[in-house]
């Protein structure tokens, strides 16, 4: 059963388990990994990153009660009674945290009040671009009737991309309308399809579209796996970074 104090999920680290029983957090780490494919579960789920001693970041698992505890089954008796200990005082301090001193709250609401304002920043300079992109597009004079060379479409970006990177389609799309600096487009193509009944289409200088996934997985963080965040993407997405 997971148990929950308040809204909040009591879970143990990885690494303290490794530290209460002794083990290497390496063999813990293992042994975690093994627990939850048997068990069905997205291991990348429970992966979380920390830094350590050299300043490098690491992978570590966050287990709930029930986890620790399935955990626990293969270790001895002495080590499965000083963690449960260790996951009752966890336990107890959720259930009973110490209160806040007046200078903790007031540093607490400057640092959210600060988080929410870059956010509304970057939202704003995403819409600002979306926008003036928008515009481009809108008010390309010049129709061309075939994309021209070392140009792409959406569909070629795309493909080449995921090739490159490992990006899903929605990813790029993302990465293209969303990121402030996405290229702009070279043109407005005239699809020569019958039923396309006239319809255009955008094109890109290849060229700048490479430069814009190179600056994007470059400022893309490692999260877990092959999971990694960015500033302008919400949530966690696949990327393949080529050393």
């Amino acid at each position: 059963m997971n148990v929950l104090v308040g809204n909040q999920p009591v879970t143990m680290s990885s690494r303290e388990i490794a530290e209460l029983t002794g083990k290497r957090h390496p063999d813990v780490k293992r042994d975690t990994e093994r627990m939850l494919v048997e068990l069905g579960e997205d291991v990348s789920r429970f992966a979380h990153i920390y830094t350590d001693s050299m300043n490098r970041e690491q992978t570590e698992y966050r287990l709930d009660r029930e986890l620790t505890e399935t955990l626990l089954l293969g270790y001895s008796a002495p080590l499965r009674r000083k963690v449960i200990k260790r996951l009752r005082e966890l336990e107890a301090t959720v259930a009973s945290p110490r209160p806040l001193t007046t200078t903790e709250t007031l540093i607490q609401m400057l640092t959210l009040q600060a988080e929410v304002e870059l956010r509304q920043a970057e939202q704003a300079k995403a819409i600002t671009a979306i926008d003036a992109r928008v515009e481009r597009v809108e008010t390309a004079q010049t129709v061309l009737s075939a994309r021209p060379a070392n140009s792409e479409s959406i569909v070629h970006i795309r493909r080449r991309i995921w090739q490159l990177y490992g990006l899903s389609d929605a990813t790029v799309d993302a990465v293209m309308r969303q990121s402030p600096y996405a290229p702009k487009p070279a043109g407005m193509v005239r699809n020569e399809h019958a039923e396309a009944d006239g319809a255009t289409y955008a094109v890109y200088w290849k060229k700048d579209v490479t430069a814009t996934f190179e600056r994007f997985v470059a400022e893309c963080r490692h999260s877990a796996g092959k999971l990694y965040i960015h500033p302008y993407i919400e949530g966690r997405f696949k990327l393949i970074k080529h050393d």
